[in-house]
């Protein structure tokens, strides 16, 4: 699964185009960023999720936090192993 996450980043909005892998790693890749160029984030990070934190690149702990909380939010299901299969949550 793809899809776009936005976080923000040294005050400006940082947007990622995101695969979701099957091992459950995502593999994010810098699309645009609307701040200053020597604060730009990295063109690619690869993330994973360590317990309750998101874990890339050591340099960018925050980042890696924010565009993790980001791609949760639209991808859990995929991200916990679950196939939406339309029946009620409670049953």
């Amino acid at each position: 699964m793809e899809m776009t996450a936005v976080v923000l980043h040294e005050g400006a909005l940082a947007h990622y185009d995101v695969a979701i892998g099957e091992d459950g790693q995502c593999y994010a890749r810098l699309q645009k960023y609307n701040g200053r160029q020597e604060n730009a984030p990295p063109q690619r990070l690869v993330l994973h999720k360590e317990r309750r934190r998101w874990v890339a690149d050591d340099r960018y702990r925050d980042l890696s936090d924010e565009l993790g909380y980001a791609i949760e939010l639209k991808a859990k299901p995929l991200l916990d192993g679950r196939a939406r299969s339309g029946g009620h949550p409670a049953g």
